[in-house]
């Protein structure tokens, strides 16, 4: 029994030597980290003002919250403003990160990007977009790929596309507008940017696009969620969704590569977005791969969906509540049509020159997307340390632009709650106005959205008026996370017989 309990004391012994021993060698690090810091750090400048808050959590909860509205966050920034100034530092999602002033930190943030700092997602959306989807790439590769896609999206050619385009809404409006009295604007004009974007790689309407449009829901809202990879939570369920997605385009690039080899293409399809993609070269004159495709059709879906549909369907709502809006926007379309009678034109056709001409109805659309833009802004990470006015900002650190930040200031923008397309009948200061974003990661769809949602307005305010169910209701509107009414727009409609 002694020599037993001899051991055991040989042992605890030893065990409380390798413990002081641990905790000794764990002080000295410490102490050695600390001193290198203060060294290091001695004569750099402050961080930014603010507050982290609670580890890791930081901010987080309460940003969500305050993006479910489109007044909340708004607030939230204003009230961070008032507290620390106009670049003040938080902490999301365990990354400190700042805010930075406009428009000066805009111009800083969009103009330095590739060198200072890279665009930065949550790695579960990068998942759910992919590798190869144009949004999430960074560097050479970005610069590549963009240039490659951006042929398939610059002004010329938008003349490729909008025949379809118009053809697409003419039938849009037969189908979900004549014969209807009441109707949710939200839903018809999601239907028609959907509609849009799927003819652009020749997804006909029927049972395969209805699954589509399913799946893609689950997806998308799996990108607004928590992380969570497990059975039941909407991660897992959008990782699911986006497989089926998948399924449905290797149909269509088989069949279509197909089509090709046999010559056999139909004319109007000669020049949509898929026959491009699977037949022009990159830079290297290799073919785009399947997963590079697919990944770039996924992210078209995504960035034209909602974002065009939602600013379409609050279009309707502030027309609805500003009727000398309206006639404004007729006598530009009239002006339009009655040109075309008058040189024995097919007045239902639509040219890019029509489109150009159209620049009250897009002095409309324009301050709409600045009172409820699709996206408050995005992230982009440090590569390096930066000095910024006075404040030091440390490598890994997230820069986050934010267009509520300046799209709300008086300064730039006078009365800003109020709607007032007037107000740009001169150009805004640069980098104050940002819905699309800015710098390389600027929206490459921002013609085609452009183009889509004008086409949409002809066709609207020449064959319908339309008044809200709600006329007094003036928000607060919706962030889920794209800004909409509580009743989804939903509108009294008439429609306007020809004389």
């Amino acid at each position: 029994m002694a020599t037993s309990w001899s051991g055991l004391s040989f042992v605890l012994a030893d065990q409380s030597y390798m413990t002081l021993i641990t905790v000794l060698a764990v002080t000295v690090l410490w102490l050695l980290w600390s001193v290198s810091s203060y060294f290091r750090y001695r004569n750099r400048l402050p961080l930014p003002p603010g507050n982290f808050g609670l580890p890791f959590i930081g901010q987080t909860i309460e940003y969500i919250s305050a993006v479910s509205t489109a007044d909340g966050i708004r607030q939230w920034v204003q009230k961070q403003i008032e507290r620390h100034g106009p670049l003040f530092k938080y902490r999301f999602m365990g990354n400190p990160t700042v805010i930075l002033d406009q428009p000066e930190g805009n111009k800083f943030i969009f103009q330095n990007e590739g060198t200072s700092n890279h665009i930065s997602w949550p790695s579960h959306i990068s998942t759910l977009l992919g590798p190869h989807a144009l949004a999430v790439l960074t560097g050479e590769r970005h610069k590549l790929v963009r240039r490659h896609l951006h042929r398939f999206f610059d002004h010329a050619a938008m003349s490729r596309y909008i025949d379809a385009v118009n053809r697409n809404a003419i039938q849009h409006f037969t189908n979900h507008w004549q014969g209807k009295e009441q109707l949710v604007a939200l839903d018809t004009t999601k239907s028609f940017t959907f509609s849009t974007i799927c003819k652009a790689f020749s997804l006909e309407e029927g049972p395969l696009r209805d699954r589509v449009v399913e799946e893609f829901h689950t997806w998308a809202e799996g990108a607004f969620c928590l992380p969570i990879n497990l059975p039941g939570f909407r991660h897992y369920k959008a990782l699911k969704a986006k497989g089926v997605i998948f399924k449905v385009f290797d149909g269509l690039l088989e069949q279509r590569r197909q089509e090709i080899a046999e010559d056999r293409v139909p004319e109007a399809l000669q020049k949509d977005i898929l026959n491009s993609l699977l037949t022009v070269p990159d830079e290297e004159e290799n073919l785009l791969g399947d997963s590079f495709i697919k990944d770039n059709l996924l992210l078209l879906l995504f960035a034209g969906f909602d974002t065009s549909g939602g600013t379409l369907a609050m279009t309707i709502f502030y027309i609805a509540k500003h009727p000398h809006v309206y006639e404004q926007i007729m006598q530009e379309q009239k002006l339009i049509t009655d040109e075309k009678l008058k040189n024995g034109e097919d007045e239902n056709t639509l040219t890019m020159e029509d489109i150009s001409a159209m620049k009250y109805t897009w002095k409309v659309i324009q301050e709409t997307l600045r009172l409820l833009p699709p996206a408050v802004g995005s992230y982009r990470k440090t590569v390096t340390d930066l000095e910024y006015k006075g404040y030091h900002i440390p490598k890994g650190w997230l820069l986050n632009w934010n267009n509520q930040h300046s799209h709300y200031n008086p300064k730039y923008f006078k009365d800003p709650l109020k709607f007032d397309p007037s107000r740009w009948e001169t150009s805004p200061v640069p980098f104050t106005y940002i819905p699309f974003g800015g710098g390389p990661h600027l929206c490459l769809g921002y013609e085609f959205a452009k183009m889509s949602m004008l086409v949409f307005i002809h066709h609207l305010v020449r064959n319908y008026s339309w008044s809200l169910v709600d006329p007094n209701y003036d928000g607060p509107f919706i962030r889920d996370p794209f800004p909409r009414t509580r009743d989804n727009v939903l509108i009294s409609v008439k429609q306007i017989i020809a004389s």
